[in-house]
């Protein structure tokens, strides 16, 4: 039996938890996992997937309650569940349909022990497969669960938190922090991570999850003169991103950091990973004149119109001296991480469809 999933061509971003299924039918071996997937979805909310006997299937949504919601988030380590979603919101699913008829209190740990028809019995089809979504804030000290260390590079990044934490004195002061290291909260601590295999995607992923559209380079020098003086504590694992994610979670985990770091502790490469993100028109501080330098936008080709706040609004492009508005069809966070990277924000939080920011003249993309 695979230890493993392999690649699906849906969707997925948010973190699985593999762990012993407690089941008759489950030899003792036998190793379950959990997910959310689906298109058009933030890190939070998605589709339930279950990964059982060397394969990934779905969760019926006959009987399904917001218990069994919150089970759900919990085990994938969210404060709380906020709604479940039936008939196949985020899409439908494909393998097993793995659980039908789930009785869940609420309290337990995990959803292999709510009461049900029976692993893999079921008379739901894929368009019955049920979505949740699950609050933004993770619950403090989680830790994550790996029981197949020799397949970490097929889970998904899942941490309390992350932020970048400024170090030089000429940042700490700054609002918002543009640099400083990157750190993960794992186990209720706050740890550096080891900058042996970090990429430029990995940058971009964490500039744009705090709302700035590029990142630049750095004084190396100081920092590894800093990191020399104050011993790092390092997370246990590496960070795997395309570039296009919206948020870290939905990156995958690289290799397990015990062989990029020293018997000392200290990381390979000498440092803990460092980000310095260049802040856009909204939040630079400076008049403008650095966001002149990185993006030499001579006139605005895309705006926003009709948002109660910055940042959102109706997606309204120019074409031959007019403006007009683009068809929200197969319009994605994906398409939304464009808009708001050429905007001079960081990657989209969230793409709105439906004409709800108002309706105007349209374009077909």
């Amino acid at each position: 039996m695979s230890s493993s999933g392999p690649p699906r061509k849906n969707h997925y971003n948010e973190g699985q938890l593999l762990l012993p299924l407690p089941s008759a039918r489950a030899p003792a071996a036998c190793l379950w996992a959990l997910r959310l997937a689906g298109d058009k979805r933030k890190h939070n909310e998605g589709r339930v997937e279950v990964f059982y006997e060397g394969q990934w299937g779905t969760v019926c949504d006959d009987d399904f309650s917001q218990h069994a919601a919150q089970v759900v988030c919990r085990e994938l380590g969210y404060v709380n569940a906020v709604s479940w979603s039936p008939s196949s919101k985020y899409g439908k699913g494909e393998g097993p349909i793995w659980f039908d008829n789930l009785h869940c209190t609420g309290q337990e740990k995990t959803l292999a022990q709510c009461p049900s028809n029976g692993i893999g019995v079921s008379d739901c089809k894929h368009t019955e497969d049920v979505g949740v979504v699950c609050s933004d804030k993770r619950i403090p000290g989680f830790k994550f669960v790996n029981s197949l260390p020799n397949h970490v590079e097929s889970l998904d990044i899942q941490v309390e938190d992350v932020r970048i934490k400024a170090i030089l004195s000429s940042y700490r002061k700054r609002v918002p922090v543009t640099e400083g290291y990157v750190e993960v909260k794992d186990g209720g601590r706050w740890k550096q991570i080891c900058d042996a295999d970090w990429t430029q995607d990995n940058s971009r992923v964490i500039c744009g999850m705090f709302g700035f559209p590029g990142e630049r380079k750095y004084n190396a020098r100081v920092y590894k003169m800093f990191a020399r003086r104050r011993k790092p504590s390092y997370w246990d694992f590496s960070v795997n991103c395309t570039g296009t994610e919206a948020h870290l979670s939905s990156c995958k985990l690289g290799r397990a950091s015990a062989p990029l770091l020293k018997a000392n502790g200290t990381c390979t490469g000498g440092l803990p990973v460092v980000v310095s993100c260049v802040p856009g028109r909204a939040f630079s501080p400076t008049p403008m004149s650095g966001f002149r330098k990185a993006f030499r936008q001579e006139q605005p080709l895309v705006r926003l119109r009709g948002g109660a706040i910055v940042g959102e609004g109706r997606v309204e492009v120019l074409k031959n001296g007019e403006w007009g508005t683009i068809c929200d069809d197969r319009w994605d966070l994906s398409s939304a991480n464009v808009v708001c990277r050429e905007l001079g924000f960081g990657t989209a939080r969230e793409a709105l469809s439906g004409g709800r920011l108002g309706q105007v003249n349209w374009i077909q993309s």
